[in-house]
């Protein structure tokens, strides 16, 4: 039984050498961010920002092999779908688009269940939910 606990904490430490690259603040032009009134973009930088942008609030866990493997690799996943610090270089069709993603996304499952999960502070209000559907459903209209 010792061989094993010793085993298992020597790969625990080993694995601490492997990392996943991912920039936690990333310098973006000003102008390319999600332009959006100030309680909106509150809303998002609260709920949204720690995925979907460059600027990462990474937990104690983002460091700690293997959670942060999971965590890099999703904030990777959260910028391609969807960088709210790059909005504005995407062209008209595609921000339309994210525009449809965001009311989806936001009213269905975001943020993810597994974050809020331990991340409270981050979950939506019903009326967070609608100030951003709102929101997003007259920028497409524009």
């Amino acid at each position: 039984m010792k061989k094993f606990i010793f085993s298992v904490i020597i790969f625990l430490i080993a694995i601490q050498f492997i990392k996943v690259d991912i920039q936690e603040q990333v310098e973006t032009p000003k102008e390319l961010e999600i332009q959006a009134p100030k309680e909106i973009a509150t809303i998002l930088q609260k709920s949204c920002y720690d995925c979907h942008s460059n600027s990462v609030s990474l937990p104690w866990y983002g460091y700690v092999a293997p959670t942060s493997w999971y965590v890099r690799d999703h904030i990777k996943s959260g910028r391609k779908i969807l960088n709210f610090s790059e909005f504005n270089a995407y062209d008209e069709a595609t921000q339309q688009k994210k525009y449809e993603k965001i009311i989806d996304a936001t009213v269905i499952r975001m943020p993810l269940p597994s974050y809020t999960l331990v991340h409270r502070s981050t979950q939506l209000s019903y009326d967070e939910k609608q100030l951003i559907k709102a929101w997003a459903e007259s920028k497409m209209q524009e």
